[in-house]
């Protein structure tokens, strides 16, 4: 049972696609774990490493995101105040992700990336970034076009229950078959998310913390074919990963859960800075040799582009640049906010 001082959400005014809302510790601690695991598997010598725990984790972690994502995410604004809230995750896609191409172009195949871009026109670059995301800016790629047909259809058609979750579906579905950067597998877990908020009960009252979530995982974990996360076995392991991080959170001693949080509440930062500094990792991990479990390197990487992504966001605010990429006055949270 979670301690009443655990629990209790408290308020904020950080806003999710145009509306405030109020924060849960929990859910701040959720996207910590995940975003660290989205970092952690993204280091090329940790998959070389563990390809079987690579694909294991690659079920779970962004699908969670995007479930917590689909559940903040909130519509009923009006067009001036949608719109810019929209921007503030349209402006760093489309800044961040421009930049990502660039540098897979010039200095990618230098830098040892093993998605380097080869050969880059004009067209060909609008193409990837308005249809073929490249790296992580994938998930704000599909954040962005999510939330305006979320927008549409139950704020200008004003649809609800079952008819506006259908037609969200079948809308999006509709668009990943022309978009090829728009999986449709992630509207998946996004649909999750909305129909929770749309039910009118919270995250934590729908997906329960418990134990017991872990026996049903070992079982699913046991084969390898499960590790599909447009499945249903995927969406189970999903769901039960929740179930059981959340079983712990109250057992979680203080530090690390205040350093999770920190690290969750900042999850936008990492998601945008994240790519430059995990390339950059790659040019030290002839160093580990000596460790062929790459444990040290893990750790050491993690803690470096974590750490760098916090500085970075904390740069931009202190260099008045929030206002101007990420449409905000302050963007980085402090681990005491």
């Amino acid at each position: 049972m979670l301690r009443s001082d655990q629990s209790a959400p408290i308020r904020s005014d950080e806003t999710h696609i145009g509306m405030a809302k109020e924060r849960v510790l929990q859910i701040d601690y959720l996207k910590g774990i995940f975003i660290l695991l989205m970092v952690l598997f993204h280091l090329a010598l940790v998959e070389e490493t563990y390809p079987v725990l690579r694909n294991a984790v690659y079920t779970f972690h962004m699908s969670a995101f995007l479930i917590i994502s689909g559940y903040l995410a909130h519509v009923d604004k009006e067009p001036e105040a949608f719109g810019k809230g929209l921007l503030r995750i349209a402006v760093p896609y489309l800044l961040f992700e421009s930049l990502y191409i660039l540098m897979q172009y010039f200095l990618g195949g230098s830098l040892g990336a093993h998605n380097a871009i080869s050969s880059l026109s004009a067209t060909g670059f609008v193409t990837r970034v308005l249809t073929l995301p490249t790296g992580p800016y994938w998930y704000l790629h599909t954040l962005v076009i999510c939330t305006v047909i979320y927008w549409l259809v139950y704020r200008v058609l004003r649809l609800q229950g079952i008819s506006g979750l259908a037609l969200f579906g079948l809308a999006l579905f509709g668009l990943s078959l022309v978009i090829e950067g728009l999986d449709w597998h992630n509207v998946i877990y996004f649909l999750i998310g909305i129909a929770i908020f749309r039910s009118g009960k919270s995250l934590l009252s729908v997906i329960t913390p418990s134990f017991l979530a872990a026996l049903p995982l070992i079982i699913l974990f046991w084969f390898p074919e499960n590790f599909n996360r447009g499945s249903l076995a995927g969406i189970a392991i999903t769901v039960l990963v929740i179930s059981l991080l959340l079983a712990i959170y109250p057992y979680c001693v203080n530090p690390l859960r205040s350093l999770l949080c920190y690290v969750g509440r900042n999850s936008l930062a990492i998601v945008v800075f994240s790519p430059v500094f995990t390339i950059l990792t790659k040019q030290i991990s002839p160093l580990f040799s000596f460790d062929h479990t790459a444990i040290c390197f893990a750790l050491v990487s993690l803690t470096f582009v974590v750490t760098c992504c916090l500085v970075s966001a904390w740069l931009v605010d202190k260099l008045r640049l929030s206002r101007f990429i990420f449409m905000r006055q302050d963007f980085y949270c402090s681990l005491k906010s």
